[in-house]
């Protein structure tokens, strides 16, 4: 997982970029959760989804549109 800082130091594009990542990872996870019952890793859902609002906070706070 990236610290906010290394986030900060990241521009707009490269952001977005990561937003796709975390994206996709959650949507993995909650897929997972959707077969099975349960999430395979629930503190890596967690991390995901926290990642994915790091991410959009700091491109709001950049004046950036996600």
């Amino acid at each position: 997982m990236l610290k906010k800082k290394d986030l900060k130091a990241l521009n707009p594009a490269d952001l977005r970029g990561k937003l796709k990542d975390a994206e996709l990872e959650v949507t993995a996870e909650l897929s997972a959760m959707k077969s099975s019952g349960r999430p395979a890793n629930a503190g890596r859902l967690r991390q995901a989804k926290r990642l994915k609002s790091r991410i959009l906070t700091l491109l709001t706070q950049k004046g950036e549109k996600a």
